[in-house]
């Protein structure tokens, strides 16, 4: 029996698996045509400051509870700022 909290955690994993299939075809795309034609550097700007902001946000609450297990407690928020960044970096 999987229980409410375990379906939520299953769904924010889903979710960083659908964020990264993503951005792979436009990596993909991008790398083929050696160009960003029609790719707004201000979308990854935003995207990544998202990311880097959430990532900030993990790392005070950690330093402020100094308790840093709560940097793995919510794997979804990390794993999408880092997934994020990672692109995000990748695209600039």
């Amino acid at each position: 029996q999987l229980s409410w909290l375990d379906f939520m955690y299953l769904l924010s994993l889903v979710k960083v698996l659908i964020t990264f299939c993503k951005y792979v075809p436009q990596v993909m795309m991008n790398a083929r045509r050696k160009s960003t034609v029609g790719w707004s550097p201000w979308n990854v700007t935003l995207d990544i400051s998202g990311g880097g902001l959430s990532l900030l946000q993990l790392v005070l609450d950690s330093a402020d509870l100094k308790d840093w297990s709560g940097m793995t407690g919510n794997l979804a928020k990390l794993g999408l700022s880092f997934v994020t960044i990672f692109f995000d970096t990748v695209f600039l």
